[in-house]
């Protein structure tokens, strides 16, 4: 072992804490060659873990035991030993962990690889659901628990919650995690109950340490996967282990569910997710081109930002398409390829205007213009602006900024809002949806006349 680490070990131990110091930097390995310092971990999780969070604590360390020099941090060959001999260090007041390349916890589900935290592109429009899930993965079943994130499709949910189960491993890799679909779930149960292995089922959900569960919606009407999932979530939630759930909807909105299930899922946390704001939807394509080792102009994200739908999935289909045409036929990717591939922007493509609509839904309420475009906030304006808003988006096909515009120089969030706020509605109120139909409907109409 080298003398210098030997000696920054204790200093280390003071500067990150005892926890940190058994979990993180007790398992490294400290090695001299001749480009300095190696510092090999177990596994690659573990050297992006100790990069990005301990480096600084450990070269002020070293270089206050004497080795201001270059010092790197490695993964180490699969079946090297990690263990640091017994009389390198004070006696820990926990055991020292073992390496965790050798550690193996069981794991229900697949993860994305790709999305992690730091792919995520937080925004006014996620910040709330973002920042309550690295809590819980910092920390799981201490707070927000369970944490209910719900939104449209395609808005990040299924991104987030990836994020957060990477996150979790990280920083436990022992930890028992379960990231799946409530499909999926319910495909487990039927399974078991059909070979009559419903005490395996029963062991391998409620001994978890982290729970996530996207599309609890899928739950709806089955009455016995309600009735599983309750038991595994009372057992779960007794035991203070982190549970996470996803739907396209609040616990509230969501039609035949149990109301001991709904009471539970509104029990921890709620944070809805809307539609990511122009800006956001910018820096969006940017990173997403950006992890293909893509330097994309600003200009073409903005195209990208303003020609494609409300969600993030939308979003990345309009980016793939620009790039593929553009790899395709071996041209840089400028603003004209991408004013090609798009086309000429939704409001061209339809001789319905956003005044037209302005002037039927006017019309409907019996209200003025001037209040429909006003700033007021009155009930009897604000959901006849909303399904103006949603009319000009959906029959239309105004862009978010141009629709933004007409009512009263508002922020394009505001109509993503709105739209997203609609579509969710018209799910449990059929009255909504009706109207919503009537309205387009006499908008094609008239237009024909």
């Amino acid at each position: 072992m080298v003398a210098e680490w030997m000696e920054a070990l204790p200093r280390l131990r003071q500067q990150v804490g005892e926890r940190n110091f058994a979990t993180w930097i007790e398992p490294i390995r400290c090695l001299r060659d001749e480009q300095g310092l190696c510092l090999q971990t177990p596994s690659r999780f573990f050297q992006e873990w100790v990069n990005r969070h301990f480096m600084v604590s450990i070269r002020e360390a070293l270089a206050a035991a004497g080795w201001p020099a270059e010092v790197r941090v490695t993964v180490a060959a699969e079946g090297a030993a990690l263990a640091m001999p017994e009389s390198a260090l004070p006696a820990p007041s926990v055991p020292p962990p073992r390496p965790a390349a050798a550690r193996s916890a069981p794991k229900i589900g697949r993860l994305v690889a790709d999305y992690t935290f730091d792919s995520f592109v937080v925004g006014l429009a996620n910040e709330v659901a973002y920042r309550a899930a690295r809590a819980a993965a910092e920390a799981p079943g201490q707070r927000y628990n369970p944490l209910f994130v719900w939104g449209g499709v395609g808005l990040g949910k299924t991104h987030l919650i990836n994020a957060l189960a990477h996150e979790a491993l990280i920083r436990g890799p022992r930890r028992r995690l379960a990231c799946l679909s409530a499909e999926a779930f319910m495909n487990t149960l039927i399974a078991s109950l059909r070979q009559d292995q419903m005490a395996s089922f029963r062991d391998r959900f409620r001994d978890l340490d982290v729970l996530v569960l996207d599309d609890v919606q899928f739950l709806a009407g089955k009455e016995r996967t309600q009735e599983e999932f309750f038991h595994t979530f009372d057992a779960l939630h007794s035991a203070g282990r982190q549970i996470v759930l996803t739907s396209d909807k609040p616990p509230d909105a969501i039609a035949e569910l149990e109301q001991r299930l709904r009471s539970r899922f509104g029990g921890g946390l709620i944070a809805d997710i809307h539609p990511p704001t122009y800006e956001m939807r910018i820096a969006i394509a940017l990173k997403k081109a950006a992890r293909q080792g893509l330097n994309i102009p600003q200009s073409v994200a903005a195209l990208v930002a303003e020609r494609s739908g409300a969600s993030v999935r939308e979003l990345e289909g309009a980016l793939t398409r620009v790039l593929a045409s553009a790899q395709l036929r071996g041209v840089p990717v400028t603003e004209e390829l991408a004013d090609r591939v798009l086309g000429p922007g939704a409001e061209r493509n339809t001789a319905i205007t956003i005044e037209e609509v302005q002037a039927v839904v006017t019309d409907h309420f019996k209200i003025s213009l001037a209040d429909l475009t006003s700033h007021r906030r009155a009930r009897v304006l604000t959901f006849p602006r909303q399904v103006a808003m949603y009319l000009s988006r959906t029959v239309a096909r105004a862009p978010f900024n141009s629709i933004a515009e007409k009512f009263g120089g508002r922020d394009h969030s505001t109509v993503m809002y709105a739209v997203q706020r609609l579509e969710e509605r018209q799910g449990v109120e059929p009255a909504l949806g009706q109207l919503l139909r009537s309205l387009g409907t006499q908008l094609q109409d008239r237009h024909r006349i």
